[in-house]
């Protein structure tokens, strides 16, 4: 699905454990891998220096192997704001992916704080895979070696049917035909029907029939490229649904698109923003269509 990652790593995240996997990476399909790493200028007086300390640091830490597996890798360590780094990192080799690490954390903390993710996601075109930092870095070496075999294998679709839901099948759909290796090998078509008011509330049995019927014309545009491809109908809390569903489907990582989040200064809930929030599972991100 994707051959070309970027992978943005501040060194703390474990993102640079990858490097040690770059065989697995290329079972899985992965033809090159760029690290990147970041290091902001400090501050020195009324002047802006580059921190050599720190970029001496970054690179004794983000070495390479020299068995790579035939993958491609290089790394760059640069000077500037860590997610402008990574674009223009993604942007010169030409990234089809990017991968970032990111924190769980709330709404509040998010309109302060910020997400490394969602930053990158506004300044580039490029789909993001985010990972939370605690899965890469609790893996045994084994367990990474296979999740790196395996980052594509099987993934969650949310639809709705909305125009957001259009965007990410068609980018879905556009990626598999463009990169059929690394191969998806199934996918979960997901529509939760929800009341946003009542929680406690009767679903329309029309509403049920009408979402069964368009997930499976929506899988049928899936099929020929996908050779798995499965349809649920869930009602209640979307969020809860994919997260419950996630688990119990042996889910690889969750598609969404930039249309799912909210800004960062708009704290009501979201589907994509609730999951970049709260699931532990990767995401991979479309960036929006209007860009």
């Amino acid at each position: 699905m994707f051959k070309r990652l970027v992978i943005a790593t501040d060194l703390r995240d474990g993102l640079y454990r990858f490097s040690h996997f770059l065989p697995a990476l290329g079972a899985g399909g992965v033809e090159a891998v760029t690290f990147v790493h970041g290091v902001p200028y400090r501050d020195v007086g009324v002047r802006v220096r580059e921190d050599t300390e720190a970029l001496a640091a970054a690179s004794a830490t983000l070495t390479l192997p020299t068995d790579t597996g035939g993958v491609q890798a290089q790394r760059v360590i640069r000077s500037g704001k860590p997610a402008e780094v990574v674009v223009q990192a993604a942007q010169e080799v030409e990234a089809d992916l990017i991968l970032v690490g990111t924190q769980q954390r709330n709404a509040l903390a998010e309109k302060f704080v910020g997400s490394d993710a969602l930053n990158i996601m506004r300044k580039c075109e490029i789909p993001l895979m985010v990972i939370r930092p605690q899965l890469v870095q609790v893996l045994t070496a084994e367990e990474l070696d296979l999740r790196c075999r395996h980052l594509f294998y099987h993934l969650m679709l949310p639809y709705r049917g909305r125009p957001e839901s259009q965007h990410l099948l068609e980018s879905v759909l556009a990626q598999v035909q463009k990169t059929p290796v690394p191969r998806v090998e199934c996918c979960h078509l997901v529509w939760v029907v929800e009341d946003p008011i009542r929680r406690d509330f009767d679903p329309d049995p029309q509403e049920i029939r009408r979402a069964e019927q368009e997930l499976q014309a929506v899988a049928a545009q899936l099929s020929p490229h996908i050779p798995q491809v499965y349809t649920h109908v869930r009602t209640g809390n979307p969020v809860e649904a994919c997260m419950t569903l996630a688990q119990m489907l042996d889910i690889s990582a969750v598609t969404l698109t930039e249309a799912h989040m909210t800004k960062l200064w708009d704290i009501s809930p979201s589907l994509g923003g609730e999951l970049l929030r709260r699931i532990p599972y990767p995401l991979i991100l479309f960036s929006s269509p209007d860009k």
